[in-house]
């Protein structure tokens, strides 16, 4: 039997696994079509997001919940499976794509064997999934890669755990924060938004990274440690729960702080008599920014320096509905800009091509990967290997919901 781990769209908190038969028959694939089952899969609060906002961004259309689910989990209006990042194995294809080959993307929290219709992308290896219900997602999630060298799990565990965030890390400081006067600056959102080469600009800025042991600010600061000092930011100031976070050697100033110490990170910042502060929310604890804004308003040394918030992500949680409301209503009265990896990655693959985006970046993901010892120094895998059960897939939810997950461990299961 197969296990297939669904969600409750209206609360997040509720969730069940099911069972489902599982065939050894050949399917009669469509031409074009791939059968895959997921086999190995991270859970990080990415995946609390993608079940916050799965109707509005269309999440939940990725892998509906199959219609042998047993009651109520087949009303695919009320349950739904979040997807996960990872690797799954094609059990059959009438693509040009082996059997057994493995293919990295957004595959489903379930061992239940799943069909894509796919169409070759402008990068050898790449497929773009075309099935007309995911044809509301956003590109990056109908992308999907062969991976093409033999990888054992350590690497695929932390490929799954960091892949998705680390890009939006590499694209937030290559292109947003554009250093380079060959790179015209990308608006956080993409999408053809105004983004000037003022606002890109970090050379009097410092940069605030609130929730900064989350992955995604992790691998921010891995990137913007590499910047050239003449380039900025002036320092970097990290807000963190977690204490003794280990960082790669920076060429740029870094000082740590808990969420209690705010004023002296203020003082710390006041010293470089920056222009400009640019605070990276990504996922702060509850009335953290607005502590920080209060602080930077009431003094003086803030008074005329430029105050730019980006958000980024958000606190691992289930939000209300009254919560998600006062985040959005948050979001205009504190003045955020919105960030979408997504909306970059169009912009920039429009710009220069699919093949040198991806050739770019993928040198730099390898050299990450390699010295992973370094920038993942204090972090471990947490390894499950079932859906079902608390150390497996829904373990993992249970603890994702309840904020249990610490920031130096990464839940990965392989199936």
């Amino acid at each position: 039997m197969d296990k297939v781990h669904v969600i409750s769209k209206s609360n997040n908190n509720e969730h069940a696994v099911f069972e489902v038969p599982r065939s050894s028959a050949t399917v009669e694939l469509p031409p074009s079509s791939i059968l895959v089952r997921t086999e190995l899969i991270s859970l990080t609060s990415n995946n609390l997001s993608y079940a916050r906002g799965g109707t509005m961004l269309h999440w939940w259309d990725s892998y509906p919940a199959p219609s042998s689910a047993p009651p109520p989990y087949n009303d695919t209006s009320l349950w739904g499976i979040v997807p996960a990042w990872g690797y799954a194995n094609v059990l059959q294809s009438t693509t040009t794509i082996p059997s057994n080959s493995l293919i990295w993307g957004f595959w489903p929290t379930s061992t239940a064997a799943v069909q894509l219709q796919l169409k070759a992308a402008g990068v050898e290896g790449h497929w773009i999934e075309t099935s007309p219900h995911r044809q509301k997602l956003m590109t990056i999630y109908n992308r999907y890669i062969i991976q093409k060298d033999s990888i054992g799990d350590e690497k695929m565990g932390w490929t799954a755990l960091f892949r998705g965030v680390w890009q939006g890390a590499y694209l937030l400081n290559k292109y947003v924060f554009s250093y380079d006067k060959s790179i015209a600056p990308v608006h956080p959102l993409g999408l053809g938004g105004t983004w000037t080469a003022g606002d890109a600009d970090l050379r009097s800025a410092v940069i605030v990274s609130m929730s900064a042991s989350s992955k995604t600010a992790r691998s921010f600061t891995y990137h913007v440690s590499s910047r050239r000092p003449e380039s900025g930011p002036l320092g970097l100031l990290q807000v963190t729960a977690e204490a003794g976070i280990k960082n790669v050697e920076s060429r740029i100033e870094t000082e740590t702080v808990a969420y209690g110490e705010l004023k002296e990170g203020l003082e710390w910042i006041s010293a470089f008599k920056a222009q400009k502060v640019v605070i990276a929310d990504f996922g702060a604890r509850e009335h953290a920014l607005v502590e920080l804004l209060e602080s930077i308003k009431s003094n003086d040394n803030f008074k005329i320096v430029k105050v730019v918030i980006l958000q980024i992500g958000s606190q691992q949680k289930v939000y209300t509905p009254d919560e998600m409301l006062a985040t959005r209503e948050n979001m205009v009265k504190l003045g955020k800009i919105q960030y979408n990896t997504a909306g970059i990655q169009d912009t920039i693959m429009a710009r220069y091509g699919e093949k040198k985006y991806f050739d770019d970046m993928d040198t730099e993901w390898e050299k990450w990967l390699a010295g992973i010892e370094q920038n993942a120094a204090d972090m471990q895998i947490v390894w499950g290997d079932e859906v079902e059960g608390e150390s497996g897939i829904e373990g993992g939810w249970e603890r994702l919901c309840a904020g249990n997950v610490g920031s130096k461990e990464g839940l990965v299961y392989k199936l």
